[in-house]
């Protein structure tokens, strides 16, 4: 009994070291990478725990750095690059050899060189190759509750500082390595205060700690904005600080690094890649250091994966962005920390630790080093041939020159050229000149005519060193390779023909494929390929910019009445600052004669009598401030039409006084682009609880503005009674605004606060009704090469298509194994092919403009475009007035730009509405099919926006 007691106590011994040795990781030793400086400290001896034990703060951070380059200032610099919205210092830490740090302004400025081959020959270029070490930016923690990176970068600094390892001084010797200590400071402060306060370590996924909540989420910055979707249109103050001292480097690699998904990842890159950077170098550098990490981690016998999920198409990633400006950028993903925290139980059984992500991206980050060193002078080749090409290129591509009209409003053109000068792109202006062949940005299949711009325009030649990024960001539309077109394409079809139950095949696209600047901001453009010399076009400078805004200021005292004609958005935000400030305002609700001038529809009237002697230093103020036009009327009589200054038709307007849904049912970046956008104007709001509304809250407030998030979230915190508490409020003349997911609530049967229907839904009684279009077959094999509508480019340079991925939106990682099964082109009993809209990853429509609703004041024009980036498509209101539409037998496309699904997106969007004024009682339903400010690119909705939440208590 004895022996065989010994001997089962034995075999579960061995048995349990075996199950425990499979749950947990070798813990990694940071610090074999020696011999070590005595004199430098290491972090844990100033934080007081080690590795992957704790979450650490920004000052924690800072205390840290601050240490190790004072121990070290021969190898270590630190400079700040300016602060975020919550005044935390955003830092750079230079971190080289002591000959190098002695001359860091020298290398910095003989970098610079590399970035014009119109002034530095190849000669001049290949002296400073020889001469300069390349620059590597290593960034860490642009998400801010991805924590394991934060962590990282300490070790790296350590490393880089202390170390007196061969292979790390030879890093030292030929970079000059730039750690950005922390590209989203204030997110990570969020997470980590959170997180150190509630956690355990413990690894079951059900644990409060991976449980992060709505108010905390530190993904995004202050403003909610994801910063590494910022780089298109760099509306955050930590993209602009970023940014500046990205082109004050120009470095040559860039890693930002992320977190958590199921396995590391490191490029080459998932398809589609940019066709805008040159394939072959891409190709040729994310293979390089693609296979020097896999041989660092094969040897220490980690899972990686590559070529899946993480794109380089979408140009405002960190990797992308940089890749498009001369750098090789990448995207490292590790596996833990974040919402993992410091334990998380795998799908396997196996646990995931804070510790062992941080050891991973140190020895990726490690590796790209060693690997930029050893390839430093082909390095710095390929960033001088980058712009050199670009520019031989640019001369032979279609479009070769972009003038952008800033007509239909001259602040927002401004804001537009800025964005472009920030990424260091050329432009000029010209007062007045004739453009050969110009073709629409917004009628593709135009044919080429001369246009003359009279009134001045912005031209973009693209034969220009920084020709790629800013073809990249202006160009009307960036196709995708064709075979991964081809590959969503056919899963789209198999999806059709699924039952109800069955679950669809992910599609590959992880971001939007729509984004070129004039059209997101509403702004007229034109491209041509006609490149001939503008004689009297000359440089744009910021000084330009500020006297060309300032240009436009019109003020002069009034007698009668101030009048601020709508032909900016500014316009609307004027009215609403004076009416908070106490002071009367009206608008014309016709066109109105006033001032020997016409006004159309939807111009404000300021009343100098009705108000206090303090309107007209106001209304000064205001037009400085927004740079507005404001005439001034000093006689109340009109030359023609039947408005003029006293008519029955100029009408009076009440203070708005908005609250704003922030509650776990609102999608925290439509909030947060709410928040930035009436932030920059200075426009006041309440954030508040579905609970407070519930309530009652709202009785103190006109609008209540509820942002995109998760309809059936928002029916269920709200219950039957705080829908019918929203109701009565609206019957007694508040304004309820809506948005993409919470206009689907709105239009739910359940909640019936529109009389639009969502299309393809239960409660749609117009799926089932057949069209013109419907007549012909849609059964299509399922491996029939699709054609997209906007037709993509091939690439033979490119690797095969990816397998298919899940939604970006959801931040699960995990991948079923294998590719899907081809499945026999027989349609379930049950599918709705050709009868459900199939979400879009971002497309540019053209819609329709009701000219006869206040929704519309301030737009002339019969057509808008207008991002559309869901399945989400509505019925017209029965009972309502229907502001925005698509056509419903258009006879030109619908899409101008973007990807769309060929037999379904156009088909089932014709006859529907974007935009929706829904009277109910004394109050209004506004929804919008999209958010208004997508990501602070998309600004053609900021008029109706305004008009939703200005006019309604007038009408």
């Amino acid at each position: 009994m004895k022996i065989k007691s010994l001997w089962l106590a034995t075999f579960f011994c061995v048995a349990f070291a075996q199950f425990v040795f499979a749950q947990t990781e070798e813990k990694f030793d940071f610090y074999t990478r020696g011999v070590y400086r005595a004199g430098v400290p290491r972090p844990q001896t100033i934080l007081r725990y080690d590795v992957g034990d704790f979450h650490t703060t920004y000052a924690q951070m800072e205390r840290v750095i601050e240490a190790i380059a004072k121990a070290a200032p021969d190898r270590v610099r630190v400079f700040d690059i300016g602060e975020t919205n919550e005044h935390r210092m955003q830092h750079i830490v230079a971190i080289s050899a002591p000959e190098n740090i002695a001359r860091l302004d020298e290398i910095k400025a003989n970098n610079a060189r590399l970035t014009d081959s119109r002034t530095t020959n190849a000669s001049q270029a290949n002296s400073i190759i020889q001469n300069n070490p390349v620059i590597s930016w290593m960034a860490y923690t642009i998400h801010g509750n991805e924590s394991a990176s934060f962590e990282t970068m300490m070790q790296i600094v350590y490393q880089l500082a202390a170390s007196n390892e061969p292979q790390t001084l030879e890093i030292l010797q030929n970079n000059v390595v730039l750690v950005i200590t922390g590209e989203n400071p204030d997110g990570h402060e969020r997470f980590v205060t959170w997180y150190n306060s509630v956690a355990t370590g413990n690894a079951d996924r059900n644990a409060l700690e991976h449980r992060e909540p709505w108010a905390i989420w530190g993904r995004y910055n202050h403003f909610r904005f994801d910063l590494n979707r910022d780089n298109i249109a760099s509306t955050q103050i930590e993209t602009k600080n970023l940014q500046k001292a990205f082109f004050e480097w120009n470095p040559q690699i860039l890693v930002d690094h992320h977190g958590q998904p199921s396995q590391y990842f490191f490029p080459p890159a998932a398809l589609p890649i940019n066709p805008n950077l040159p394939q072959p170098a891409t190709n040729k550098w994310m293979d390089v250091f693609g296979r020097a990490n896999a041989k660092s981690f094969d040897a220490n016998r980690w899972d990686y994966y590559v070529r899946d999920v993480f794109d380089l198409f979408y140009p405002g990633y960190w990797d992308s962005f940089p890749s498009l400006n001369g750098a090789i950028g990448m995207t490292y993903e590790t596996d833990g920390g974040g919402f993992k925290g410091l334990n998380w139980t795998r799908d396997d059984g196996s646990i995931a630790t804070l510790r062992s992500a941080i050891a991973k991206h140190y020895v990726a980050s490690m590796t790209t080093l060693e690997t930029a060193a050893k390839n430093r002078v082909a390095r710095l080749q390929d960033f001088y041939d980058f712009r050199r090409t670009a520019i031989d290129e640019a001369r032979t591509d279609k479009i070769r020159r972009i003038v952008i009209d800033p007509s239909l409003d001259w602040v927002k053109a401004a804001d537009l050229i800025e964005i472009l000068q920030r990424a260091k792109i050329e432009v000029r202006w010209s007062p007045s000149f004739t453009m050969k062949n110009a073709r629409s940005y917004t009628d593709k299949n135009s044919l080429p005519a001369n246009k003359n711009f009279s009134g001045g325009a912005y031209i973009v030649d693209l034969a220009q060193p920084q020709k790629r990024i800013a073809k990249a960001l202006l160009e009307p539309d960036t196709p995708q390779d064709a075979a991964f077109v081809k590959d969503q394409m056919a899963k789209f079809r198999r999806n059709e023909l699924r039952g109800k139950s069955q679950q669809k095949e992910d599609y590959a696209f992880y971001d939007i494929t729509v984004w070129n600047l004039p059209m997101a901001f509403g702004i007229d453009a034109f491209w041509t390929e006609d490149a001939a010399q503008i004689s009297n076009s000359v440089p744009v400078t910021d000084a330009f910019l500020v006297q060309k805004k300032a240009e436009k200021i019109r003020f002069g005292r009034a007698e009668i009445a101030y009048i601020i004609p709508y032909e900016q958005d500014a316009a609307a935000v004027a009215a609403i600052r004076l009416l908070k400030q106490g002071f009367r305002v009206a608008v014309a609700t016709k066109s109105l004669n006033a001032a020997s001038m016409n006004f159309p529809r939807g111009t404000f009237v300021v009343r100098v009598t009705r108000n206090q002697p303090t309107i007209h230093q106001a209304v000064e103020r205001l037009a400085n401030e927004l740079g507005l036009t404001i005439y001034s009327a000093n006689t109340g009589f009109q030359d023609s039409g039947d408005t003029g200054l006293g008519g029955e038709n100029v009408v009076s307007l009440q203070a708005p006084k908005i609250a704003i849904v922030a509650d776990e049912a609102v999608d925290q970046t439509s909030y947060g682009s709410i928040w930035w956008t009436l932030d920059r104007y200075a426009v006041d709001f309440t954030p508040m609880t579905i609970n407070s509304i519930k309530s009652g809250a709202l009785k103190n407030y006109t609008v209540l503005i509820m942002p995109d998030g998760a309809a059936g979230r928002y029916f269920s915190g709200l219950g039957s009674g705080g829908v019918t508490t929203l109701k009565t409020w609206i019957n007694n003349g508040g304004t309820l605004i809506t948005m993409r997911g919470s206009s689907v609530f709105a239009a739910l049967k359940d909640v019936g606060l529109t009389s639009s229907k969502l299309v393809g839904s239960d409660d749609d009684e117009d799926k089932e009704k057949k069209t013109e279009t419907d007549e012909i077959d849609k059964r299509k094999e399922a491996e029939t090469e699709a054609k997209p509508s906007l037709t993509p480019t091939s690439n033979k340079n490119k690797q095969t298509a990816p397998e298919p991925t899940p939604p970006p939106q959801e931040l699960k990682f995990d991948k079923a194994d294998g590719a899907p099964p081809v499945l026999p082109p027989i349609a379930s009993p049950s599918a709705n092919a050709g009868k459900v809209p199939e979400g879009i990853p971002g497309a540019i429509m053209r819609a329709t403009v009701d000219r006869t609703t206040y929704l519309t004041y301030g737009i002339e024009n019969e057509n808008l475009p207008v991002l559309l980036a869901s399945g989400y498509f509505f019925r017209p209101s029965k009972e309502g007035t229907n502001a925005l539409v698509f056509e419903p037998s258009p006879k030109k496309p619908l899409a101008i730009s973007g990807f769309v699904w060929e037999g379904n997106t156009e088909r089932l969007l014709k006859g529907t509405a974007y935009l929706i004024d829904e009277p109910t009682g004394s109050g209004h339903v506004i929804l919008f099919a999209e958010e208004p400010f997508f990501r602070g690119i998309f600004r053609t909705m900021t008029r109706p926006f305004f008009n939703s939440i200005l006019f309604n208590g007038s009408f």
